[in-house]
């Protein structure tokens, strides 16, 4: 009887490693042919300073790092239809991007942020929109090594941008 399967552990030529890299780089050629940018702003949370009773932003609200121009592979803007709540209508859009994950982490963000959620007040602009991350997610991996992740995220309206001057100003000057 003839065993098909090595079971030996010489890797050879193809391996995790060159295997991710293959398809980084093919993300990467994908993205810069066809894909799309997002404007990603990551909470700078040293600089951030608090209500020590009430934990609420205070000073000049809540303080972004630089932003970061992040590749994607593709974008979905999903224009919201009106929904009702106490205040009468009102519409949200849904943004939806899908990603490398090598390219979310040369924009400097890191696997923590997605495992510790620490996303949760980080802000995208896309299409003159502002948008609030609801979720991180791995989509693909290989050998746990991420692979693809998206990021769903709904859009914040003016009057939600209190705390959060930069974005303020930048909606006003779109209007």
């Amino acid at each position: 009887m003839v065993t098909l399967a090595r079971i030996d552990w010489h890797k050879g030529k193809f391996n995790a490693d060159s295997e991710t890299q293959r398809e980084f780089a093919g993300m990467e050629g994908w993205a810069n042919s066809y894909g799309d940018w997002i404007n990603y702003w990551h909470l700078n949370q040293a600089a951030t300073t608090y209500d020590d009773v009430y934990d609420e932003v205070t000073g000049e609200g809540r303080v972004y790092d630089d932003m970061r121009r992040v590749p994607v592979l593709h974008a979905t803007h999903v224009r919201g239809a009106n929904t009702w709540n106490d205040k009468g209508f009102y519409t949200t859009d849904n943004l939806s991007a899908i990603l490398s994950f090598q390219q979310y982490e040369q924009c400097g963000l890191v696997m923590a942020d997605i495992d510790t959620n620490n996303y949760e007040f980080d802000r995208i602009v896309y299409d003159e929109k502002v948008f609030r991350i609801q979720e991180i997610a791995i989509r693909g991996k290989i050998v746990n090594r991420p692979i693809i992740i998206t990021i769903n995220a709904t859009q914040l309206k003016p009057d939600e941008l209190v705390e959060d001057q930069v974005f303020a100003t930048m909606v006003e000057s779109w209007q």
